[in-house]
């Protein structure tokens, strides 16, 4: 999963500089459960990554096996194209 979401962050880094998540998953959607969500955390934590925890996003969250959906809310993430 995690080489999937590295896949979409780059090609979302390709017109910009700089993507949040909240921004990211307007793009692609999570549809994969928290599981996912744990998958950007991972990602955010390498540099230039960064994750803001004095800024929080809402983002809805699905997960199509299981038929569910819910929003949480979270530490705002920026992906950063490497310089």
């Amino acid at each position: 999963m995690q080489q999937k979401l590295l896949t979409q962050i780059a090609i979302a880094l390709k017109s910009r500089s700089e993507i949040s998540l909240l921004e990211l998953i307007e793009i692609y959607p999570i549809d994969c459960g928290m599981e996912e969500v744990v998958a950007y955390l991972e990602i955010a934590q390498q540099p230039p990554h960064t994750i803001d925890n004095d800024v929080k996003d809402a983002i809805e969250v699905t997960n199509v096996l299981q038929g569910s959906q819910m929003k949480t809310t979270m530490p705002r993430i920026v992906f950063r194209r490497q310089t």
